[in-house]
């Protein structure tokens, strides 16, 4: 017998995800950090898929390109990931208004009136049409036919009074925050932080985003629940956790563009940091306010055992979409590109180049709209 020592066999090396080469930026691991934990809604598929098409169907995007790159975001997953919670029919609406939001951010943000105030406050005014009349209003702007078809869908389902109210007054406060970073970025002009975190809670559309999460769970929470104190200061530190940590993940393709609605502009403006030292501001921003909301939850008071259900399962949404907007962010496309499976491994983001300016990109049906 051979009593030998043999070498052990290596075992293998994993494979290292090499950084970027170029100029890069690191960004805060969210999701390590978070104490809220990944749901994903049973009937994401094919229901995300159907919806995709749905949009497509009322010819929404102006040209195959365009819907390429929406389709390749991947809304549905990120509904999915928000609303782990609602039934099918729910979450059908649930995934159509999430595509109609990100239709509608896409022209104010990149498309024909991310500078064009005017056109900004036409499109805001017919959005608000659309709702408050889903049933009679007609409009030839495609994004206000959808929103009609969502919403209306949204109140035959049984939206209760309170969560209209409510989405109907945030989605004004939305259209009315999306006007002015209009005009903002048309001057180039990059509010003061607080002042930008304060629009952000409304451009960012999270209290719309929050109401609906009402409808997609079936409650009907009282008004004294949403007049609390601590109710008000856990939706704000949820708000300012998803649109903060969407403006870090998104601020590469926004600096290529030229964009400066952004809390990493901000801070670089106001306070002298280069991309790094901003980055990591707004990441100690982001995780103190998920300690701010897990502290003030444990200090909620009892509107009896009834409401306590309704409120705990409202909170939730507010948890989901923290940690949906951390996971879609690295799954999806639509921030890193093809970067993103390297970013997700790594945190490392490598700068892109400047883009050439682009010129004003009619919207006919808006043209056409009266």
């Amino acid at each position: 017998m051979d009593t030998r020592m043999r070498s052990p066999t290596p075992l293998p090396t994993p494979p290292v995800t090499p950084r970027p080469t170029g100029p890069y930026y690191t960004i805060t691991d969210f999701i390590g950090y978070s104490p809220y934990k990944l749901r994903v809604n049973p009937y994401y598929q094919p229901t995300a898929a159907i919806s995709e098409q749905w949009l497509d169907d009322h010819h929404v995007h102006p040209s195959a390109r365009k819907r390429a790159a929406f389709e390749a975001c991947n809304f549905g997953l990120l509904t999915a990931m928000c609303y782990p919670d609602a039934d099918y029919e729910r979450f059908r609406v649930l995934c159509d208004y999430i595509n109609c939001l990100f239709a509608f951010d896409d022209l104010t943000d990149e498309g024909g009136l991310r500078k064009n105030g005017d056109g900004t406050k036409k499109a805001s005014d017919i959005i608000m049409n659309a709702l408050t009349h889903p049933f009679s209003y007609e409009t030839e702007f495609r994004c206000g036919q959808v929103f009609s078809s969502f919403w209306g869908r949204a109140v035959e389902l049984g939206c209760t009074t309170g969560t209209q109210r409510r989405f109907l007054e945030y989605t004004d406060l939305y259209v009315q925050a999306v006007h002015e970073q209009v005009v903002h970025r048309a001057k180039n002009y990059i509010p003061p932080l607080e002042e930008f975190i304060r629009l952000r809670r409304d451009t960012g559309a999270l209290k719309m985003c929050f109401a609906m999460g009402e409808f997609g769970l079936n409650v009907d929470i009282p008004d004294v629940v949403f007049e609390c104190p601590q109710i008000k200061i856990m939706e704000d530190c949820a708000n300012d956790v998803v649109v903060l940590s969407n403006d870090i993940y998104s601020y590469n393709i926004e600096q290529a563009q030229g964009d400066t609605c952004n809390i990493i502009e901000a801070a670089m403006k106001e306070r002298g940091l280069d991309v790094q030292a901003a980055m990591d501001y707004a990441g100690e921003l982001v995780k103190g306010r998920i300690d701010l909301y897990t502290a003030t939850k444990a200090q909620l008071p009892s509107w009896g055992p009834k409401v306590d259900a309704d409120v705990q399962r409202y909170l939730r949404v507010c948890e989901d979409w923290m940690t949906g907007g951390f996971h879609w962010s690295l799954e999806s496309k639509r921030y890193f590109g093809e970067q993103v499976t390297s970013v997700k491994k790594t945190l490392c983001v490598e700068i892109l180049p400047k883009e050439a300016p682009r010129g004003q990109i009619a919207i006919p049906d808006l043209d056409r709209a009266s």
